[in-house]
């Protein structure tokens, strides 16, 4: 089962959203995957909100915010979270020096020497082609 009581699962959705590495339609995606991998009774109300949720970033924060009692966050360290953002260029979407402050090839190099990362976004997202 998913760990979706407390911030894990969707710190680290949240986390990819934000940087650019998926968009609110797989969002979306994710919380049919979610709600058909599990128990009804064992997720948390906001994932029955998220399969056609429309809104923006901060909407959707606003939305797990009220029904949660924690802070959206995934606890990782500053290498890790870089390596999102090789998820990000793998997926053929550039970035720009306004959002990060490495480049492509430096994303890549962290995706790389942290493969956790990547392991957690294709099990997170298995619909998701890397």
């Amino acid at each position: 089962m998913l760990e979706l009581k407390n911030d894990k699962a969707i710190g680290f959705v949240y986390y990819c959203l934000l940087c650019g590495v998926i968009n609110m339609e797989e969002i979306n995606r994710w919380a049919e995957k979610v709600i058909g991998e599990n128990e009804v009774s064992d997720l948390p109300d906001y994932i029955f909100d998220l399969i056609d949720f429309k809104g923006t970033v901060s909407e959707l924060e606003r939305l797990i915010g009220l029904f949660s009692r924690f802070f959206i966050h995934w606890r990782c360290t500053k290498a890790q979270r870089k390596a999102v953002y090789g998820i990000r260029v793998k997926r053929g979407r550039s970035l720009r020096r306004d959002d990060v402050s490495f480049n492509e090839e430096q994303a890549l190099e962290a995706l790389k020497k942290h493969p956790e990362v990547e392991k957690l976004f294709r099990e997170t997202f298995p619909f998701i082609d890397l």
